[in-house]
């Protein structure tokens, strides 16, 4: 098992995966966006995992004071369709978060029930083991979310 952090993207990486989603919006019959560009960029750029109301904080940081709720709202769902970011199940009952799924490796989690805290590993065995699985019920395996609550040591030690 290993732990993972997703690499940031470079220029490169960037362009591409915006190039993605023009793709995605173009076939949708939608004209380019530079608001929708910016939210894709923020969202790419992001470390970790975020909520929407998270994403658009980070956008009027970083002086994109006019970016309404609503947009963002809107381009989440476009940025998943395009393979950009993934909804993750970390917050299960408490909204959507998100994570950069645009090249980046899979990983599961591990959260902490007390303090939230996420860490990303990869595990062979768990991969191996699903796959075994799948197949001996008779399934093609066509993705998967895994993850493990627990209480991590800081909190361990706080009680």
């Amino acid at each position: 098992m290993r732990r993972v952090n997703a690499p940031a993207l470079d220029s490169g990486g960037l362009e591409r995966a915006l190039e993605q989603l023009r793709a995605v919006v173009h076939g949708k019959g939608l004209k380019s966006s530079g608001v929708r560009d910016a939210v894709a960029r923020a969202a790419l750029q992001y470390e970790g995992h975020f909520t929407a109301e998270e994403l658009l904080t980070e956008l009027r940081a970083q002086g994109a004071a006019d970016t309404h709720a609503a947009t963002v709202y809107r381009v989440l769902p476009l940025l998943v369709e395009a393979g950009l970011i993934q909804e993750s199940l970390l917050s299960a009952g408490q909204g959507h978060r998100y994570e950069r799924a645009f090249e980046r490796e899979h990983h599961d989690h591990i959260i902490c029930t007390s303090c939230k805290k996420v860490v990303e590993f990869e595990f062979e065995a768990f991969e191996v083991l699903q796959r075994d699985i799948s197949e001996h019920l008779g399934f093609r395996l066509t993705g998967h979310v895994h993850e493990l609550f627990g209480v991590c040591k800081n909190c361990q030690r706080a009680t």
